[in-house]
């Protein structure tokens, strides 16, 4: 081994001994020991097999599927105080299923990467308004709104009405269909085409939204439309 001083990083564990042990380590061994340790514990110095300490440092990264940035330093009793004082990558994409399943979304599956790292990113907030209308709104902008708008019907069936409805052609009598309600998906006119990919997967991955935010014990009617340049060409399917 080379000669180090009490200033490498290899010193940092043989620095923190008492000092009786430090004057005997004249041979160097007791350097050399802790050296070991102070490679796995410590600094490593290879990025392919990094230290327990750098991968503890890497741990803010995980949880933040869009990264971490630094931010100002704010006032304390103690003064200034640094908020986060150092920059951190995105999650690695390998990691993003599990994130997602950590903050209990469910329909990770239909999403690619960066979709995913927007909505995982996003909908902690929403959490408190669970089974609530407001909640799945948020929740289908949130996976969707970049290339459609949703809207959700609670009363799609308006009932009888004295001198208007016509039994037999625009009003049949059945029994009422409680919690029951109707979701209406239009794609934007300037979304891409291919860029949600096929009709028939767009429509998987709304219901599978619905599916995850709905209420429970509620059914509903899901209308896939496409935007209000082309004809409307509405497909109904029941839950």
């Amino acid at each position: 081994m080379g000669e180090t001083t009490m200033n490498d990083t290899a010193a940092r564990l043989l620095s923190a001994l008492p000092a009786i042990y430090r004057a005997s380590d004249d041979d160097g061994q007791l350097r050399a020991l802790l050296d070991v340790f102070e490679r796995i514990l410590l600094a490593s110095g290879n990025p392919n097999a990094p230290a327990i300490a750098d991968e503890i440092d890497a741990i803010p990264a995980l949880f933040a599927p869009l990264g971490v940035k630094p931010t100002a330093s704010r006032q304390t009793v103690n003064g200034p105080a640094a908020i986060q004082s150092e920059a951190h990558a995105p999650a690695p994409e390998r990691f993003m299923p599990w994130l997602a399943q950590w903050v209990a979304f469910t329909p990770y599956r239909y999403f690619a990467a960066d979709e995913l790292r927007r909505i995982v990113a996003g909908i902690m907030p929403y959490y408190g308004r669970r089974g609530t209308r407001d909640y799945m709104q948020k929740v289908l902008d949130l996976c969707f709104g970049k290339i459609g708008m949703s809207s959700i019907d609670e009363h799609p069936k308006r009932g009888f009405v004295v001198g208007t409805s016509r039994v037999g052609v625009d009003t049949v009598l059945a029994v009422r269909e409680p919690y029951w309600f109707r979701v209406e998906f239009r794609l934007h006119e300037h979304a891409a085409a291919g860029a949600h990919g096929a009709p028939h997967d767009l429509e998987e991955r709304v219901r599978a939204v619905v599916e995850f935010a709905r209420p429970a014990h509620t059914e509903y009617e899901l209308v896939m439309a496409p935007h209000r340049a082309q004809p409307m060409k509405v497909e109904r399917h029941i839950k």
